[in-house]
């Protein structure tokens, strides 16, 4: 390390570096909130706020997880952002209750319901150690394997209605997804470290240009926008959905897990022991810290916040991990947040470019649950684990239509193929006779 985790580097690099972890999170933090709000078909000036929030959010949601006050936060140099892992089931939910009741009400169902999970996972986050024994990595793996399943599929479905709604600049579509897709591989491939992190950001930034140049680029949003962005907490009346519950919590104990795996990468990095006393209070301050910044996202009305991966690649290719840097890349989500504009330019990206780019960034989350399985030394035990409780939860989600005793309630979790999956997964784990002994779950 260049610099190490309680150093203070030189304003000047601080700010280079800084600028740097923002960029690799930019794209992926502003990602997740637009794709949320176009699967809910939510408005220019509701999606706006909900991007120019999220934005907002991390940035504190940062500051809270570096500094660790008290018990709360990791004290590594840990970036916040919204969770991939959220779209499916947020969008799900959303389309299940608006069907009997207006988006104002199903938007504050969807906050107040994540604010109860948020409320459970701060209380979670205290047996953090034994609830790596319930969520192995058989279960993380086949739920993270059903979110990217789920979510390319949806995408799919996305690029064929942006393709028939086209009509005969259908083919435009098709160019637009197609090299936004290739770009993002490309870059990925690259020798140069630094474009390999930007790949997102360089895929997306093409796919704009492009799309500008056949003139598919609609600037007319940005005069929808307000020219400051203020936070409104409680900007919907906050209720607790059970069946919402019930589909969300599943998803929050796996990104609890998924965050154990970021935060430990992080502690590595830092030169920092793996395994003592003082590392799990770090894994469990981490914990609690997604847990109240998911709480505090949920009050000023946007979604849920834990750790992004992406910048312990910058921590690795520039040799700084220290604390310092990351109050430069809170400001710069803070200040970037604060001027609707920015995330107006991100809803004048044509569908077709975003598309592109989710289709890729969905197909590495299912193989990141793959690859979950695969690094902990898997049994044919592992493997009927997490075969059967996919195939078991897209069965049941496929069949509940003819499931006519289910209540309204029930077929709308059961509806879900993710939150099914994992309690299938779960179940299998405590029934299963294990013939090889194992250790903790090993979270890459």
């Amino acid at each position: 390390m260049l610099y190490s985790i309680h150093d203070k580097p030189p304003i000047g690099t601080s700010i280079l570096i800084g600028f740097q972890h923002f960029l690799a999170v930019f794209a992926g933090i502003l990602t997740a909130p637009l794709i949320i709000a176009l699967g809910m078909g939510l408005s220019v000036e509701e999606t706006s706020y909900l991007i120019s929030s999220s934005l907002v959010v991390s940035g504190f949601a940062t500051l809270v997880q570096i500094n660790r006050i008290g018990p709360i936060g990791s004290g590594l140099l840990s970036i916040q952002g919204t969770s991939f892992a959220f779209i499916g089931p947020l969008v799900f939910s959303y389309q299940t209750l608006v069907v009997n009741m207006p988006s104002g009400d199903a938007l504050g169902m969807i906050f107040g319901s994540c604010a109860f999970c948020a409320m459970t996972m701060i209380i979670a986050s205290q047996f953090i150690r034994y609830l790596r024994r319930v969520i192995t990595t058989n279960v993380a793996g086949a739920t993270i394997m059903l979110l990217g399943i789920s979510l390319v599929v949806a995408t799919l479905q996305n690029i064929q209605r942006e393709y028939q709604q086209a009509g005969e600049q259908g083919w435009l579509v098709l160019l637009l997804t197609g090299l936004v897709l290739a770009s993002i591989i490309f870059f990925s491939r690259s020798n140069n470290v630094w474009l390999r992190i930007s790949c997102i950001t360089l895929g997306l930034i093409i796919g704009f240009i492009v799309a500008f140049l056949f003139g598919t680029v609609d600037f007319s949003v940005l005069g929808k926008l307000d020219s400051f962005f203020v936070p409104v907490p409680w900007r919907y009346e906050l209720a607790v959905d059970w069946p919402t519950v019930l589909v969300l919590m599943p998803i929050f104990l796996i990104s609890a897990t998924e965050s154990i795996g970021d935060l430990t990468a992080t502690n590595d990095l830092s030169d920092l022991p793996t395994g003592d006393e003082t590392y799990w209070q770090r894994i469990q301050g981490g914990i609690l810290g997604d847990a109240i910044n998911s709480l505090i996202a949920a009050f000023v009305c946007t979604f849920p916040n834990t750790t992004f991966s992406q910048n312990n690649g910058v921590i690795r290719i520039t040799g700084v991990s220290s604390r310092f840097v990351g109050y430069f890349v809170a400001g710069f989500l803070i200040l970037f947040g604060f001027f609707p504009v920015v995330g107006g330019i991100f809803q004048a990206i044509p569908n077709a470019v975003i598309y592109g780019a989710t289709l890729l960034m969905f197909s590495l989350v299912g193989f990141a649950g793959y690859s979950i399985v695969a690094s902990n030394e898997p049994v044919r035990r592992d493997w009927i684990i997490v075969g059967v409780a996919m195939v078991l939860g897209y069965a049941v989600s496929l069949s509940v239509s003819a499931m006519t005793f289910l209540s309204a309630e029930w077929a709308m979790i059961l509806s879900f193929p993710v939150s099914t999956g994992a309690v299938f997964a779960v179940a299998l784990e405590l029934l299963l006779p294990m013939h090889k002994p194992k250790g903790e779950a090993q979270m890459p």
